[in-house]
């Protein structure tokens, strides 16, 4: 059940764990050993509920263009975002912010100062409890040592659902929609400088191309859009609605 002194120790070095915060993770990761969400089997390292073999049969998203994603919305993804937003299954976005990070690691380029989850609407976030785009953005941030910045900017409008819009319906529908909260949080986001959207689905784009031209009409120089999965727009753009 438990791991050698010298698996410890390697797992230590190599994941860099110092301080209260490394201790506590190694200790949790010793006593209860990650495990696999779709097979069940060990996990491939501590901060990663998936086996090696799951983790490598992922549909990943080839795309080197324009926005991050992680992954393609196809099975088990799909299912794991639709369990992670409507059932409230929380682990998945441990999973997924532990490969969003394994990609922009492995992109190699200048890490932003701060992540910005794609804000709810009030009224959404009170039906679901939960923001699965901040949920994320916290276990991406603790990989990276990033920080996430959840309250600088706020969703104006309980925009419909994007799922049956066409591409120029989605733009009219999101446009308007969000805004910086105010004097204080412009000024952080000024600071910054550089900072990534985060959210778990895109597909046109519609959605996180208006937050982007939001934060970078505060003044925020660089703003890229990270997601856990990239669903390409089919005939009558049925999918996920970002």
């Amino acid at each position: 059940m438990f791991e050698t002194g010298a698996g410890i120790v390697n797992q230590w070095r190599r994941l860099r764990l110092t301080g209260p915060r490394g201790l506590s993770r190694l200790l949790a990761a010793t006593l209860f050993p990650p495990r696999c969400c779709l097979c069940g089997f060990a996990g491939a390292s501590l901060d990663l509920d998936l086996c090696e073999h799951c983790h490598a049969d992922l549909p990943w998203d080839p795309s080197r263009d324009g926005a991050l994603a992680a992954l393609r919305y196809e099975h088990p993804v799909d299912e794991m975002i639709r369990q992670l937003k409507y059932q409230g299954v929380i682990a998945h976005a441990r999973v997924f912010g532990a490969l969003l990070a394994e990609v922009v690691r492995a992109r190699g380029q200048p890490l932003p100062q701060l992540l910005i989850p794609t804000p709810l609407h009030v009224a959404r976030f009170r039906e679901r409890g939960f923001n699965q785009a901040a949920a994320v953005a916290r276990f991406a941030g603790q990989l990276l040592e990033i920080p996430v910045a959840s309250y600088l900017v706020r969703r104006l409008r309980d925009t419909p659902s994007q799922t049956s819009l066409g591409v120029a319906e989605r733009q009219r529908n999101v446009r308007g929609a969000f805004g910086v909260r105010g004097p204080r949080a412009q000024r952080r986001l000024v600071q910054a400088t550089h900072v990534a959207v985060v959210d778990d689905v895109i597909t046109t784009g519609s959605t996180l191309a208006e937050l982007r031209g939001v934060l970078l009409a505060a003044g925020v120089q660089r703003v890229d859009v990270w997601t856990v999965a990239r669903a390409l727009p089919r005939q009558g753009d049925v999918g996920p609605s970002r």
